[in-house]
């Protein structure tokens, strides 16, 4: 048997032959990505069959059986998911599938632990419901944050929301329809706080809690249809059932008319089918519980008026005609004239050597040209006299470049003379305090050599 280890905090710690062991067993259950979809598309009839065997095999085998098999699978599976590498931004659909069926798993695993345990029929009871639904929230929640799967964002918040229910069940007991219709209301508040909160950063999580804000309307419209089709059983056997005390509320009304058209609108701007195919059955719930005559006979008041009066406003204010904008001041009716940006002259080609003439010396004063003949003044010159040719200096001949002068050679330093011995007897021949006594320093005799 392996003994566990002390650790530097304290604690115990697993051998290393055995944290060996656990990390091939992990190592064995992630899935290769070549390998991914071949292992997803196995565990969707892996699941089916477990779910099958639950249902036909209740009465014959043992509780505590059930339990097992449907936790090794859940781990198994729901591991799988977990374990599976991310390849990208998002999840891989196989891991997507691995993870749903995983929560699928659990939700049965934890249904016959809680049978183990004494409950027969855990969903009848408000706590054991809470129980379960919170579990597989908080679990889908988690997979949507860590593993980043965005459909386990819808998933949570749909069990998140019937979880909240049971908690509502079990907290206070209620007997009315409208207690779940109203918790269904407030989840879908927060669910939609949620997307709005979610919406720059992770827009898909956006909607999908969008989607999950849709399904509990879809819900609380539901309520409504089972209890006219339970009247329409009721009167279909002889008994008696008013349509008018199906009909709901004004509140409701709003509730789900505003829903349906917020979740079509929403569709339309950001291109999403879900909240479409949402907000219209939405939609064609509150238009079959409205639709229904009232106790005083068919009519056009009140919802058919107002509905035509807002929807053909809002189409006649969208088709109203257009007036044109009037033109700029500075342009006529036609379109502006082109003008043509300055093109700066090209820059002129650089000189070259041979195109650059020799400097041309300025020509000489009279008063510095040399006399003509010998009995003229070297340096006067009459004023009305004309000026003799100038004199065209001689074309200097180029000097030759001057080599450059050698380096002098650096003076080598001099080497610098030995300090002299100190005196005897001066403060610095004497020993140091704080070390042993030592000799006096003494200058080493000169040698013959």
């Amino acid at each position: 048997m392996a003994e566990t280890t002390e650790g530097k905090d304290g604690g115990t710690t697993l051998p290393p032959e055995l944290r060996a062991r656990l990390r091939e067993g992990i190592e064995l259950l992630r899935p290769h990505p070549h390998r991914g979809d071949l292992i997803g598309a196995g565990a969707v009839p892996l699941t089916v069959a477990l779910l099958l065997i639950n249902l036909r095999l209740d009465d014959s085998w043992g509780q505590f059986l059930f339990l097992v098999l449907n936790a090794l699978a859940a781990g198994l599976v729901l591991g799988m998911g977990v374990l599976a590498p991310l390849e990208g931004e998002r999840p891989r659909s196989y891991q997507v599938v691995l993870q749903l069926c995983g929560l699928a798993l659990l939700f049965v695993a934890l249904l016959r632990l809680l049978q183990v345990l004494g409950n027969d029929q855990p969903l009848d009871s408000a706590g054991s419901a809470f129980l379960i639904l919170a579990v597989v929230a908080g679990t889908a929640a988690w997979l949507a944050r860590e593993r980043r799967s965005e459909i386990c964002t819808l998933v949570a918040g749909i069990v998140g929301t019937a979880a909240l229910y049971a908690f509502v069940r079990w907290a206070f007991s209620p007997e009315s329809a409208n207690t779940a219709r109203w918790v269904l209301t407030f989840a879908a508040v927060l669910l939609l706080v949620g997307a709005l909160l979610l919406r720059d950063r992770h827009r898909r999580d956006s909607v999908y809690l969008i989607d999950a804000a849709g399904v509990a309307i879809l819900a609380l419209g539901l309520t409504f249809v089972a209890q006219l089709f339970f009247g329409a059983i009721v009167t279909g056997i002889g008994g008696e059932f008013s349509r008018a005390s199906v009909q709901p509320g004004l509140i409701w009304k709003l509730v789900l008319l505003a829903a349906g058209l917020g979740l079509v609108a929403y569709a339309g701007v950001d291109r999403e089918a879900g909240p479409g195919y949402l907000g219209a059955t939405i939609l064609l719930i509150f238009a079959l519980l409205v639709g229904m005559p009232g106790e005083d006979g068919p009519s056009l008041w009140f919802w058919p008026l107002v509905l035509l009066l807002i929807g053909g406003a809002m189409i006649a204010a969208g088709l109203r005609p257009r007036r044109e904008l009037p033109p700029e001041p500075d342009r006529g009716d036609g379109p502006a004239p082109v003008v043509p940006a300055p093109v700066a002259p090209p820059a002129p080609p650089p000189p070259t050597p041979e195109s650059v003439a020799p400097p041309v010396a300025p020509p000489t004063p009279p008063w510095m040209r040399p006399p003509a003949d010998e009995g003229a003044s070297e340096f006067v010159v009459e004023p009305d006299e004309a000026p003799t040719r100038a004199v065209e200096p001689a074309p200097a001949e180029p000097a030759e470049p001057a080599e450059p002068p050698e380096p002098e050679p650096r003076p080598r330093p001099e080497r610098e003379p030995e300090p002299e011995p100190p005196a005897r007897g001066s403060l610095w021949a004497r020993a140091d305090p704080g070390e042993e006594p030592t000799r006096q320093h003494r200058a080493p005799p000169p040698s013959d050599d």
